[in-house]
């Protein structure tokens, strides 16, 4: 269907990923558009594959392309899916995982200088690029595949039979006068 791109940007908005088909080609090629921007502005994509399964390997590969290019084609929406991760945002505070230890330039730039002492760093800017998405942790481009998000407990503390978070407790003493 000719001029399907609002439709497309309707669910790349939503969070979700969408897989498209060529209907004027005939080896019918399929393409999955990231709900993930460039550096332009437009919605990154994958190249056109023989299958679905391929083209979702592909999704994110290539810089997106404006509205007119999608509506140049007949396309038909194949598949309307939501990504298995979602990206981490500037500010968030990750670790490092141990599989980051297997490549090269883990030995050369951080294992001896020691600069992740505690595997752990904050996103301080998000890179979509060709490549995946990377992003800057404590100065240093590193992957999405190298990454989780770093969950802190918090303390706690037990008054009777009820346990209540530090922060709640102090909070709650701020407002109390002394005796």
């Amino acid at each position: 269907m000719k001029n399907l791109y609002d439709t497309i940007e309707q669910n790349l908005k939503a969070g979700l990923q969408v897989v498209v088909k060529d209907l004027t080609d005939s080896d019918q090629t399929y393409c999955t558009l990231s709900n993930l921007k460039d550096s332009e502005g437009n919605y990154r994509m994958s190249n056109w594959c023989e299958s679905i399964e391929k083209a979702k390997q592909c999704i994110g590969s290539y810089s997106g392309n404006l509205k007119e290019y999608w509506n140049f084609f007949d396309l038909e929406i194949v598949e309307v899916f939501r990504p298995k991760y979602e990206p981490f945002k500037v500010g968030d505070k990750v670790r490092l995982l141990d599989s980051i230890k297997n490549c090269d330039c883990w030995k050369k730039l951080f294992e001896d200088e020691n600069r992740f002492p505690d595997m752990i760093g904050v996103i301080k800017k998000v890179y979509l690029e060709v490549t995946g998405t990377n992003y800057n942790v404590n100065g240093w481009h590193i992957g999405h595949e190298y990454l989780a998000p770093l969950v802190v407990e918090e303390e706690t503390i037990k008054i009777g039979d009820h346990t209540y978070s530090k922060s709640e407790v102090e909070k709650r003493l701020q407002g109390l006068k002394e005796i």
